[in-house]
């Protein structure tokens, strides 16, 4: 049977399995199809997290031209991610700071940084795609407005 897989970049695929297969030999399939190492991947069905503990396809009612999502889970923490969000929280005590008392702008971050943890985890993946796919619309956008006007400003026109 042929079922779609698709990563959270927005690319789609098709791949052909037996209903019978288990989810390791899906998982060493899109490993060679989209060349995801198979201890990375996690694959989603319905909002299940298909588990590769010998389960089959058809144990998880994986017919014919279902999708399943992939997403890619990093081998470590990456340090460079880390060290942005500090910067990201700094910053922004450094401007509660101008505005608040100190107390003040340490509840005030507190607070933020709760509620920004609890919006970005009630995030469904499409609304994460979604996002990623409106801001990557808008920074293309963005960059040819800016390459025509500043064509403009030259008095010759952009290519």
């Amino acid at each position: 049977m042929l079922i779609s897989v698709k990563i959270l970049q927005g690319k789609e695929y098709s791949i052909e399995v037996a209903a019978s297969s288990s989810i390791n030999d899906v998982k060493r399939l899109v490993a060679q199809q989209l060349h995801i190492p198979v201890d990375q991947q996690q694959l989603v069905f319905r909002g299940e997290t298909l588990s590769a503990d010998g389960l089959n396809l058809c144990d998880y009612n994986i017919m014919e031209g279902n999708k399943l999502h992939v997403f890619v889970r990093k081998e470590e923490k990456d340090a460079n991610s880390t060290s942005q969000s500090v910067v990201l929280w700094n910053e922004l005590e450094n401007f509660l700071l101008k505005h608040f008392s100190p107390s003040d702008a340490n509840c005030v971050l507190e607070q933020f940084k709760k509620d920004f943890s609890s919006s970005v985890s009630s995030l469904s993946l499409d609304d994460i795609e979604r996002i990623a796919i409106m801001n990557l619309d808008v920074n293309a956008a963005f960059s040819e407005e800016y390459s025509q006007s500043y064509y403009q400003e030259l008095g010759t026109v952009g290519e």
